[in-house]
């Protein structure tokens, strides 16, 4: 079943556009970081880095589940014997390895380097399942894009924060609660290509990720059962 899903979601991803916008934005964010100097990329691709396989992601899937809502799919899927884990997989596998392409072509064209790669598709990866869950648990509530505009705005605002605190700008005690935002630990994998990041550091790092998509997937299974599933019947 689950196979079946993957390959109806490359076919639907492809056919409206949607997969190959997601890798042309990333080739888009590559060209526009070719217009800044090399000493600013330790600062500005990190940032690009959350943004495609992050936020692109969030948003994405959201319209993804519009659309099939609409269209009666999550209506017709409903009446059968499907597991919605299987669903729930199936959008995450293609938008995961899509923001691997993504993050690649990032670096490759921005920074003309593949110098600590590893890095980006390890961070890149992680960062990718737990927004996507993310975007599949808050969208399943929505109907339309309007809607989902604010948690979109809000999820956008909240995640940036870190980069603030990472570079000194909010130095007061209590922002150490961004600590617990998933974008913080995915910019130790964004900054590791360019300045020295402890292997302790990045292996807390990718296990908070971890915890962050187990979080994520019981957060996405629960809504979009309550939301999309049961919200048709």
């Amino acid at each position: 079943m689950i196979k079946n899903l993957i390959k109806v979601n490359l076919t639907i991803g492809f056919r409206s556009y949607v997969y190959p916008m997601y890798i042309l934005i990333g080739v888009a964010y590559g060209l526009m970081l070719m217009a800044f100097p090399e000493r600013y990329h330790s600062i500005v691709v990190p940032i690009f880095l959350l943004f495609e396989p992050g936020l692109v992601g969030f948003m994405f899937v959201g319209t993804e589940i519009f659309a099939e809502k609409k269209d009666g799919t999550i209506g017709a899927l409903a009446v059968t014997p499907i597991e919605w884990r299987d669903y729930i997989i199936a959008k995450l596998i293609p938008l995961s390895l899509l923001s691997i392409v993504g993050g690649i072509a990032i670096m490759a064209i921005g920074t003309r380097s593949l110098s600590g790669l590893p890095y980006v598709v390890v961070g890149v990866f992680l960062c990718s399942i737990v927004y996507t869950l993310l975007g599949i648990g808050i969208s399943a509530k929505y109907y339309s894009l309007d809607d989902y505009f604010i948690p979109l705005l809000g999820v956008l605002i909240v995640s940036l924060l870190p980069f603030a605190h990472y570079h000194g700008y909010l130095t007061h005690p209590i922002w150490k609660v961004l600590y617990l935002i998933p974008s913080y630990p995915a910019l130790y994998f964004f900054k590791a290509p360019f300045v020295e990041i402890s292997k302790t550091t990045l292996a807390i790092s990718g296990l908070a990720l971890i915890v962050w998509s187990g979080i994520g997937y019981y957060f996405a299974k629960s809504r979009f059962y309550k939301y999309a599933v049961e919200g048709l019947r």
